[in-house]
């Protein structure tokens, strides 16, 4: 635990920095109803980059730097603009042609680059990861003088002014963007703009209210996406872009529910949670009946916590097999993981590996591979077998089990059901 936080906790503080003056003009263009000036900006200063990344500068180099500030500085010209132009169109239609042409000016540039693709990711989703603590030499200035500017101009900056103060504001802006995409990447960049911003205004009205829930949703978001992509090995941008996802969404329904008197708000509740659970069991009753071989994630998950339960659909040699399949690919699993750990602990501690335990290395990482693989198919294969001789019982045993949980109105069905039964006796007996 204290490796995964001495190993997060740089990439952490440049999270606090970008959600404290991210969500500030994030609560900034959502009064300006301008939502995807960030998207827009943030794309022109990925095609500074790009232009750079064409002309032999490295991506992190000042050079590249000052080709996007200068690509953001010059949208930001077209951006001030705008509000003329919003008397006959929406600015978010401006907005948006701007971010699509810019994004495919970017494409056009990287298509026959040896590494396009893989700086295109690196735009989208940065690697806030490995930023340390000299990223925040740079920011934290820029950040401080961006935020005080608008403090002492909160009057003209913050209303519908002038040309010369749109053009302030979209150049503060595009100032923080092109520093942020550098780190983070334009995906993360604008979650960290619009997802604390929207849930602050969400809950509160004025703006220090707004500033503080969005502050605070923003670093133990950033802190969960960060936990989440160390702990199951994923890409880190996309981890917490998706965490900011789930944020909002977990703050809409909270917001609803907080809206409602208590016990109403609890049986929307209980009746949303019921319909969701039967809609899952009768998904899954027909994804068994239509391809019992494809995974399934609600039997996988019941046998999961009561094991017991493959007894119904498994024969004593079937079970006997899927246990030993299943010990050798987790032995297989923890063999590689060992082998991986010490491969990295060697690194961390200095000593270098000759090209030979490299190469012992990597074979040993690819048998074991292999290897867990073909268990894994093992697994696979008997329980496709098994689940496909009780496709039809178990697909109506999860529609029945659908239908017991949906919250239909039962009592009045069955009334109705028996007056029909009466009407039709009572019509019988008179032919």
């Amino acid at each position: 635990m204290s490796q995964a936080i001495a190993f997060l906790w740089p990439a952490f503080l440049v999270s606090i920095c970008l959600v404290g003056i991210h969500a500030y003009f994030g609560i900034q263009v959502i009064a300006r109803k301008v939502i995807f000036v960030d998207l827009a900006l943030a794309q022109i200063a990925a095609l500074g980059a790009t232009v750079a990344f064409m002309l032999g500068h490295p991506a992190q180099s000042p050079a590249t730097y000052a080709y996007s500030l200068a690509f953001t500085l010059l949208a930001s010209v077209l951006l001030a603009f705008t509000r003329a132009w919003a008397t006959r169109l929406p600015q978010e239609a401006l907005i948006g042609v701007i971010y699509v042409v810019a994004a495919a000016v970017s494409i056009l540039l990287i298509d026959r680059a040896p590494q396009g693709a893989e700086h295109l990711k690196q735009i989208l989703t940065g690697n806030i990861l490995f930023a340390g603590i000299g990223e925040l030499y740079p920011i934290v200035p820029l950040y401080a003088a961006v935020g005080l500017l608008h403090f002492l101009l909160r009057g003209r900056l913050t209303g519908s002014g002038s040309f010369g103060w749109e053009f302030l504001f979209f150049a503060t802006f595009g100032l923080v963007v092109t520093s942020s995409v550098a780190i983070a990447g334009v995906l993360l960049v604008f979650s960290f703009l619009i997802v604390p911003a929207a849930i602050g205004v969400i809950f509160a009205r004025s703006l220090a209210i707004q500033l503080a829930i969005g502050w605070a949703v923003g670093m133990l978001t950033s802190a969960v996406g960060l936990a989440a992509s160390f702990a199951f090995d994923l890409p880190t941008g996309a981890a917490m872009v998706c965490a900011f996802g789930g944020a909002l969404a977990l703050s809409g329904v909270l917001y609803t529910f907080l809206q409602r008197p208590r016990g109403t708000a609890w049986r929307v509740a209980i009746t949303v949670g019921r319909w969701g659970a039967a809609a899952i069991l009768a998904g899954s009753g027909l994804q068994l009946a239509v391809a019992p071989r494809a995974d399934q994630p609600v039997l996988d998950g019941a046998a999961h916590v009561f094991p017991s339960l493959r007894m119904i659909y498994l024969t004593r040699a079937e079970q006997a097999v899927l246990t030993d399949a299943s010990e050798r690919a987790e032995h297989y699993r923890t063999e590689a993981e060992r082998v991986n750990d010490l491969e990295k602990r060697s690194r961390s501690e200095g000593e270098a590996l000759d090209d030979f335990t490299v190469a012992r290395i990597s074979s040993f990482l690819r048998s074991y591979g292999e290897m867990r693989s073909g268990e894994l198919f093992v697994t696979t294969e008997v329980r496709g077998r098994a689940r496909g001789r009780v496709r039809w019982a178990g697909s109506f045993a999860l529609l029945a089990l659908a239908l017991l949980v949906a919250p239909a109105p039962w009592r009045w069905l069955w009334a109705r059901a028996r007056v029909w039964v009466c009407l039709f006796g009572l019509d019988k007996e008179r032919s």
